[in-house]
């Protein structure tokens, strides 16, 4: 069942008949009119990788850090009538716009129609309240005594600058490094420092021994030289491409740091123009 949380207008028209608007929600459509939007569904156990890094956190074979495939299973997906509802009632016509189904490869997804009642990719905006129900209806159908055409949506806002704190964690015992700076894709710029891990703020909570700490510093050195950023640690999908990220996200170490390091961000703020 899909249902809130999406923003909603709501408008009732000269007769009394409640109508809405939901934000436009697009989605990428294959060149068979399909959304493939849940596939490779994979479950887990303690053998996949826990028992490996384990047994060489204990000084054992170096573990890969891939996952084992012994200790993997696959689920296998099933084409379940998917019900949508809105204002705490059952959403219908959705099966006019796109059907969702399980594809070839046990990929799950939507096929969509072509209907004049939204464009294929695009979920429907506009319902009718009918009795008990909310009936997806074409633009063209809502009044525009309701006004419901030109209301938008207010879009999301950059935040106000965040700093960390000067003091405490994030400075005892504080970065290795100068802190760098570089622009993201998506307006901001991020200010970030390199921490012995052991050192980050987040840990300095937990008040370890000095004992403790360094085990847990070796530990994660091993890691970082063992556990290199060119490799697959999970099997890649087996359709389409995983996701890009921002290359400003991928940092390199500085000389000394590639090692028992991690980058922590202490500012962010809107970039110069």
């Amino acid at each position: 069942m899909i249902s809130e949380p999406v923003p909603r207008f709501d408008s009732v028209d000269s007769k009394g008949v409640v109508y809405s608007k939901i934000p436009k929600l697009s989605f990428p459509v294959d060149e068979q009119g399909r959304s493939l939007l849940v596939q490779d569904v994979t479950c887990y156990s303690k053998a996949a990788l826990y028992d490996g890094f384990k047994a060489w956190r204990d000084g054992g074979p170096v573990c890969s850090g891939r996952f084992d495939n012994k200790g993997a299973w696959k689920s296998e997906l099933r084409r379940n009538n998917t019900r949508y509802s809105q204002a705490e009632m059952k959403i219908t016509g959705i099966d006019k716009v796109f059907d969702n189904q399980v594809f070839e490869g046990g990929v799950w997804g939507l096929r969509w129609t072509g209907s004049d009642l939204s464009p294929k990719g695009v979920f429907p905006q506009y319902f009718k309240q009918v009795g008990g129900e909310r009936v997806v209806v074409a633009a063209g159908e809502v009044p525009k005594e309701t006004g419901l055409h030109a209301r938008e949506f207010t879009e999301a806002q950059a935040g106000a600058t965040y700093t960390s704190p000067g003091s405490g964690a994030w400075a005892k015992p504080g970065p290795a490094q100068t802190p760098c700076t570089t622009n993201l894709a998506d307006g901001s710029r991020v200010t970030y420092a390199w921490y012995r891990f052991v050192d980050q703020p987040s840990l300095q909570q937990y008040q370890w021994s000095d004992e403790r700490k360094a085990k847990l510093q070796a530990l994660v050195e091993k890691v970082h030289a063992h556990w290199t950023m060119d490799r697959d640690y999970m099997e890649p999908p087996s359709h389409g491409k995983l996701a890009r990220l921002d290359p400003a996200l991928l940092v390199t170490p500085p000389a000394g740091f590639k090692v028992g390091y991690v980058p922590i961000v202490i500012r962010q703020e809107a970039a110069p123009r």
